[in-house]
């Protein structure tokens, strides 16, 4: 690319063509290697078809609250504009606040029996929100933060307690060893399949 050649090709661009539902079996085949269930997905996420350079592509699709995407699939990682964070708001005091929706979807997993669990959640989508995000943060008596446990997810996980120590609540303890509430969800059902095997020879 020209250095100055201008930035805003079309080509570029991912344009949205098609939303329905989670039923791409390539799709449902990267969902089971993430440890998600179909289930669990389909109540949060869509299958979408975008153009990018010319050529059509299927994803899984997280909406935020401008009406961009998420785009995931074995293959690709991006994001359709414009880019936002993702609020649901269940009318609640505390908000549990997640990088991306896959860990979100993690919690859901994790989560399935607790009927009376009443919270906010917020998936930020980009740690770049994190800071334009807090004052929506700080409208909640409670901020329970599952932050990647990288040098990015680490430093806005400290600033945030270093500001209030009793509102902000780090629970990257629980993935301590891994990067991210996914990836920690992935070892734990491996390790259950395992005993599952074991358990029918």
């Amino acid at each position: 690319r020209i250095a100055n050649e201008k930035k805003d090709n079309p080509l570029d661009k991912i344009i949205i063509l098609n939303v329905r539902i989670l039923e791409n079996k390539l799709l449902m085949a990267y969902l089971d290697k993430r440890s998600i269930t179909r289930e669990i997905a389909r109540q949060h996420c869509k299958e979408v078809d975008f153009c990018l350079n010319n050529r059509k592509h299927t994803a899984i699709g997280f909406e935020n609250i401008s009406g961009g995407y998420e785009l995931r699939s074995e293959n690709f990682k991006g994001s359709s504009s414009p880019k936002d964070i993702t609020f649901i708001d269940n009318q609640a005091k505390s908000v549990v606040v997640f990088e991306g929706f896959f860990d979100y979807l993690s919690y859901k997993m994790m989560n399935q029996k607790s009927v009376n669990l009443q919270t906010n959640f917020m998936i930020l989508n980009s740690l770049s929100f994190f800071k334009k995000s807090m004052q929506l943060m700080e409208k909640h008596e409670r901020v329970d933060l599952y932050l990647d446990r990288d040098i990015g997810g680490i430093k806005c996980t400290r600033e945030a307690l270093q500001s209030d120590s009793i509102k902000y609540i780090d629970q990257s303890f629980l993935y301590e060893q891994k990067k991210d509430l996914n990836e920690w969800l992935n070892q734990e059902q491996q390790v259950k399949r395992g005993h599952n095997f074991r358990r029918s020879i």
